[in-house]
């Protein structure tokens, strides 16, 4: 497993913009291909709120297309948030942010006609995104304030607009794919960790591999 990376806040620096993307496939299910009714074991959304990665045990072992109208994505959605990663996209995430996703193997299954259209590659995982970083910088962006938690807290969220979100750049050792570790200020914390992030680089290694897959959707940008 990835290490998890636990870093204090620090003023993010002005001489450069910092080059982060918020990782979003283009397509999911219900665009260019369709999925039969498929789910992830009951409770695995609470490791999310806890920053843990997801046992591998919790992600289903098939998934079959009931319907397709052109060739399936390397990169894609079949939930929000719950990726799926072809053997080609794997070895480019492999090479460039080694040890920072695991890959939980899916067999994919379709009727002969929409198998064919689908053109499946060798092999599917879903991604298990290891990476963890503090990056977040929450005093220079607006953030959701939650109730008042029951030991006190004062409990903050990302709010959608991620033109406003602020990061300082990474540091040597951090991952390229990550989710931003809960920071803590006095009674305050600040979760960011339900959106994955990318590195500028790593995010322009997979739009170049696997073109009008991903969203640009870079951070702190309009």
């Amino acid at each position: 497993m990835f290490p998890l990376l636990a870093f204090g806040f620090q003023a993010s620096k002005r001489d450069a913009p910092v080059m982060v993307y918020k990782f979003d496939p283009k397509y999911f299910n219900g665009t260019i291909f369709s999925l039969k009714a498929w789910d992830m074991a009951e409770g695995w959304m609470e490791f999310v709120p806890q920053n843990l990665p997801i046992p591998a045990s919790y992600f289903p072992k098939s998934l079959t297309f009931d319907r397709a109208s052109a060739k399936l994505p390397d990169i894609f959605h079949t939930a929000r948030n719950i990726i799926v990663f072809s053997e080609r996209a794997r070895v480019v995430m492999e090479h460039w942010a080694p040890g920072q996703v695991e890959f939980v193997s899916v067999a994919c299954h379709a009727e002969p006609k929409t198998a064919a259209t689908l053109d499946f590659a060798t092999a599917y995982y879903f991604i298990n995104v290891l990476g963890r970083a503090q990056r977040l910088q929450w005093r220079e962006m607006p953030a959701h304030k939650f109730p008042l938690q029951d030991d006190g807290t004062e409990l903050f969220g990302m709010l959608p607009d991620f033109a406003n979100w602020k990061l300082r750049e990474r540091a040597t050792g951090e991952p390229l794919i990550w989710r931003d570790t809960p920071w803590r200020d006095g009674n305050k914390e600040y979760r960011g960790q339900n959106e994955v992030l990318l590195e500028d680089v790593l995010w322009r290694e997979l739009d170049a591999n696997f073109p009008d897959q991903l969203h640009a959707l870079r951070v702190g940008e309009d």
